[in-house]
């Protein structure tokens, strides 16, 4: 499909009124595009916490080099029992060679990588040639209708544009049979110590292929945050550190995952993907057994479109990181509120709760976060045990080896409007700018080496997660504002375009960040009624030169695909 029927198709069914900018009481009202008869009732059915976590090396693979600083994936697709009430479940997943045999669940791989030794990676497209029956492909979205094109991105990596797997570069992604190579610089100070990730980033099908199972764990180490125990830095290491990936699914009573279509006559896409069950580490609704002592969790929202509020009940909890890895010193917390792809390195005490069973829950968010996902509360159950096999730190360390977020001044400031265009209609999409992804010219060019503050205008009724490629920035604040006006000053029929400072309709102070947001980020909740303004220093590999191109996009994926991203240029 050529850009230009890509942005026809998009556009079709938008009549004069559709066009029109509407108040922000609209934007609420719009919905995913799935009415409640539609989701499948199988999470009802299915029994919780009948099954353990799985950890890695016990459930989940410890990806395997094929050669000094070398690893080959293979995308392939497997079958593994999810519930032990359900039949096996068709899956997508990344094998380093090994077959997966050691993979429990639909979320399988980690990748354990040392910051300042790059990597280099191989992904061989073996998945079926077209989309099977269970992943609903909107073609209109596509760059090739309905065959399967992939493309695997580093998410938080700060890479060259040919290895950093995004649509910009790369918009047909690849085919069956062939291979994406690619280079994992893990270059300091950008890629300290910390948890990234990696997923499949297709044009127009992010949200189908990270749904089928096609998204892993990337762990960074360093002298410090060296994963044993004991550590230099005092913190739980070895089996008292486990990552936990949490993401939202449907099933069908075949036990295929089950994906809903829109009641829009003539339309596959969804405005917003969620489950009716919960997956921790790609198992349903599991428990994890824990020692009364001090553990380690590295929290990933992989879900595609829920916003997660935790909380677990009884345990004292510090987050000690972020995307852009450890804080300087500890930050006590009692829920943490993640959007999709945000990350959270959080260490919590156990100590004084031996034989209790606490349950891992979710809520909704409080203001000013907005999501329309329904209620899904439970997550998982622990259960301390009473028998301790090493007793692990005591107490919480009271500094880190890791970084505030505090940059200079900006160079530059530009502004960046979030806009919905016609929802529940044939034409609805969402955009940044004004624009769809790929209409030209790049509006974002910053000078490689320098800071820049980007602004993002929120004129929707929804928090988006915004994702800046290649960079972690740092977060500045979200200023309340009057959308309304703003939207009536200056709005067209798709949306308001960007560079339009918000200042004038501001209507109170900058709110500084939250407390979880004192490291450095790469995925920010822009709430609706405020503008969110980040901060970032907009660098360059080793030996990369500019131009190098990314994009930047809301991490709903949903949205990603209909076609809330766009491209940016690091530029000379």
């Amino acid at each position: 499909m050529t850009d230009t029927t890509r942005r026809r198709f998009l556009r079709y069914g938008m009549g004069a009124s559709a066009a029109l900018a509407l108040p922000s009481a609209a934007w609420r009202r719009a919905a995913s595009g799935v009415t409640n008869a539609q989701l499948n009732p199988m999470g009802g059915q299915l029994k919780k916490f009948l099954e353990p976590v799985p950890v890695p090396g016990a459930g989940i693979v410890v990806a395997t080099q094929n050669g000094p600083g070398r690893y080959a994936f293979t995308q392939r697709q497997i079958t593994r029992q999810l519930h032990p009430d359900l039949p096996a479940t068709p899956l997508w997943a990344y094998d380093d060679g090994s077959g997966l045999a050691g993979q429990a669940g639909s979320f399988g791989m980690a990748v354990i990588a040392q910051s300042g030794t790059p990597l280099a990676v191989s992904y061989t497209h073996d998945l079926p040639e077209t989309y099977p029956d269970w992943i609903p492909v909107d073609t209109r979205l596509t760059p090739l209708g309905n065959e399967v094109r992939l493309m695997t991105h580093l998410h938080g990596g700060f890479v060259a544009a040919d290895s950093d797997g995004n649509p910009a570069v790369t918009p047909d992604g690849f085919g069956r049979g062939q291979t994406q190579y690619v280079r994992y610089t893990n270059q300091l100070p950008q890629m300290p110590a910390s948890q990234r990730w990696f997923h499949d980033h297709g044009l127009g099908a992010t949200r189908l292929d990270v749904f089928a199972g096609l998204a892993g764990v990337y762990i960074l180490r360093d002298r410090y945050d060296t994963g044993s125990e004991p550590n230099p830095i005092g913190i739980p290491g070895g089996a008292y550190e486990i990552p936990l990936v949490i993401q939202d699914r449907q099933f069908s009573p075949g036990g295929t995952f089950f994906y809903p279509v829109s009641t829009i006559p003539g339309i596959t896409w969804i405005g917003e993907y969620f489950g009716d069950v919960m997956l921790v580490n790609g198992k349903v609704w599991p428990y994890l057994d824990v020692e009364p002592r001090m553990y380690r969790f590295r929290i990933l929202n992989g879900c595609n479109a829920r916003i997660l509020s935790l909380s677990i009940g009884g345990p004292p909890m510090w987050q000690i990181g972020a995307e852009g890895g450890l804080f300087d010193v500890p930050v006590p917390i009692r829920k943490l509120v993640l959007a999709p792809a945000e990350r959270a390195d959080v260490l919590v005490d156990f100590h004084r709760l031996a034989g209790r069973t606490l349950l891992a829950q979710n809520s909704t968010p409080v203001a000013p976060v907005s999501t329309p996902a329904p209620a899904l509360a439970a997550v998982m159950k622990i259960r301390v045990g009473t028998k301790l096999s090493q007793p692990g730190p005591r107490s919480v360390p009271a500094s880190l080896p890791g970084r505030r977020a505090e940059l200079p001044n900006p160079a530059r400031t530009r502004y960046i409007t979030l806009n919905e265009i016609a929802p529940e209609t044939a034409g609805w999409y969402l955009n940044l700018n004004g624009v769809h992804f790929d209409e030209r010219p790049v509006t974002e060019r910053p000078r490689a080496g320098t800071v820049e503050d980007w602004v993002y205008i929120n004129l929707t009724g929804d928090t988006h997660p915004m994702h800046v490629h290649l960079v972690t920035f740092q977060v500045v604040g979200r200023t309340p504002f009057d959308a309304d006006a703003y939207q009536k000053a200056y709005g067209g029929p798709d949306g308001v375009p960007g560079g339009i400072d918000p200042a004038p309709f501001g209507t109170g102070p900058m709110l500084p960040p939250t407390p979880d947001e004192r490291g450095f980020k790469d995925t920010v909740k822009a709430n609706p009624g405020y503008y969110t303004t980040i901060r970032a220093k907009f660098d360059l590999p080793a030996g990369v030169t500019e131009p190098q191109t990314y994009v930047h996009h809301c991490h709903i994926i949903e949205h990603e695909d209909n076609d809330m991203m766009r491209p940016f240029t690091v530029a000379a």
